[in-house]
């Protein structure tokens, strides 16, 4: 069999397994409600959550930049026109194909010196608070995009961020969804005050960000450096100031880190998942397991539960852990199995690829709706609250430094060293799930992205599942589809064109060149 790199499985080709009788997820003759058009076309596409951004992809493509070039403009509008979803302050994972070779970038961030295990003992914590100050790691995404694109782009990287200094500069306009996640955090009363204080203006009419469109004109003129060095010892300070422990020096000394995506092959294709510190070896060892028998409900969930429990007994960043990956790979069927271990929170994803095919899949983050809810007031970035994801004890204990094990990961499929689909959806720990559901509508049941992005889902919690209208898993709990399933995008190759598809789930849309 053949091999791809450290970490690949031996290809086979067994032939394509359909799901027996009563299994099917969908029911036959299903109806596709809130369903939006997708875009093909025989040039570039792009599929995002908000239309802001897809057409800021779509604009670098005419103008003749490559689909990471889009991608930069796309995760920068999302920054500015998604900040309950993502931002300054937050994460960036993409997985990347170009002249026959995948690469994925980490821009995940990693926790401050001055949060330690001792710490929040001291103070009488038995976790990492949810919110707060405590709960934020040092942002990657800025540095996480500026790698993808110094590596890959060729575009001027100032021209990129016009639209998303746009976009901030004119206000952004309320939305449905937007203010929807206001009203979450406004019941919560955690944070600093400042988040819904600078996002309650949706209600009446725009957001006035002037501040971020300052930081995003210093990042287009200066790059990386301006964020993390004269924005970062503000960010700093301010944090020190409401009782986090973020300290200057753990801005200036961040960097994203490039390397190769985790690949296995599944009846046929190969999928290519993010690496460790990224959860997305748990997709993947969920597609082992059902290579061993057949996509339906009952060997999904039983396949989650082995998934999760290798997770979580070995998955961690690889600086601070021995992550034996090829391992968990091959894995066997017969081990323990528990859930998620937490819920389906809030990220963008985006999928883009140009007229050569090259594809992007991207996915970006601040975790929970509007984070860590500490907002900078002066420059209008909202943190993460990732630092909540780490444990006090296990491979994920915290420590200085360290990434956590991270929700974050984006998808490729390829046949025969050629690009197939991408995906990549909202989740949180089920994303694995979704990613795993959204392959197998594809290469199990023969679905085309737009069906695939569109049927049914079902979540499995660890113990129950719950599943949206149109599915007929036995026992589980109907609900009306929503965000709390993913907001999922992808795009798929059909000879000489290309489908994108933008989730009816979400606000987002799929735009492309007319050729």
């Amino acid at each position: 069999g053949r091999h791809r790199g450290r970490h690949s499985m031996a290809r086979d080709r067994p032939s394509v397994q359909r799901p027996r009788g009563g299994h099917s997820l969908i029911r036959p003759g299903r109806a596709r409600p809130h369903v939006k058009p997708s875009f093909v076309s025989g040039g570039g596409v792009v599929a995002s959550e908000h239309p802001y951004a897809a057409l800021a992809g779509l604009r670098a493509l005419e103008e003749g930049g490559n689909a990471v070039d889009a991608a930069v403009a796309v995760s920068f509008a999302l920054a500015a026109s998604q900040p309950a979803l993502n931002g300054l302050g937050g994460d960036f994972m993409a997985t990347v194909f170009t002249e026959g070779r995948v690469a994925f970038f980490n821009g995940t961030g990693w926790a401050p010196r001055g949060l330690t295990v001792e710490l929040l003992r001291g103070l009488g914590l038995a976790s990492v608070p949810r919110y707060g100050p405590l709960s934020i790691a040092v942002p990657g995404m800025v540095d996480g995009v500026h790698l993808m694109w110094r590596s890959l782009g060729s575009m001027e990287w100032a021209r990129l961020i016009s639209p998303a200094i746009g976009i901030a500069r004119a206000g952004l306009p309320a939305s449905p969804l937007l203010l929807e996640d206001l009203e979450s955090i406004g019941a919560g009363g955690y944070g600093d005050g400042n988040t819904e204080r600078i996002y309650s203006a949706a209600r009446w009419g725009r957001v006035a960000l002037g501040g971020l469109a300052d930081v995003l004109e210093g990042i287009a003129e200066h790059g990386p450096e301006f964020f993390y060095r004269e924005v970062g010892a503000d960010l700093a300070r301010y944090v020190s100031s409401i009782g986090g422990v973020l300290e200057p020096g753990d801005l200036s000394g961040y960097r994203a880190e490039a390397s190769e995506p985790l690949s296995v092959d599944y009846r046929g294709y190969t999928i290519h998942e993010s690496p460790p510190n990224s959860q997305g070896v748990t997709t993947l060892i969920i597609l082992r397991e059902l290579e061993r028998s057949s996509p339906d409900p009952r060997s999904m969930i039983e396949a989650y539960g082995r998934a999760y429990s290798l997770r979580d007994a070995y998955v961690a960043d690889p600086r601070f852990v021995e992550v034996p990956v090829d391992e968990l790979l091959g894995a066997g069927g017969n081990g323990p199995a528990h859930g998620p271990g937490g819920g389906a929170e809030d990220t963008t994803n985006f999928v883009v690829v140009d007229s050569r095919g090259r594809v992007v899949s991207g996915v970006q983050s601040i975790y929970h709706r509007f984070g860590s809810r500490v907002t900078e007031p002066s420059h209008q970035v909202t943190l993460n609250n990732r630092a909540s994801d780490f444990s006090l004890e296990g491979p994920n204990r915290l420590e200085p430094g360290k990434r956590p094990l991270h929700t974050l990961s984006s998808v490729i499929i390829t046949r025969d060293g050629e690009p197939f689909a991408a995906l990549g959806t909202s989740g949180g720990h089920f994303r694995p799930q979704i990613h795993a559901l959204l392959i197998t509508n594809m290469i199990d049941r023969g679905m085309d992205v737009a069906e695939a992005v569109e049927a049914p889902r079902f979540i499995w919690d660890g113990g129950s599942v719950t599943a949206e209208e149109g599915s007929t898993v036995d026992g589980a709990r109907i609900v009306r589809r929503s965000r709390g399933s993913g907001v999922a995008h992808a795009v798929q190759f059909r000879g000489r064109d290309r489908m994108a598809h933008a989730d009816g789930r979400g606000e987002g849309l799929a735009l492309g060149e007319i050729r």
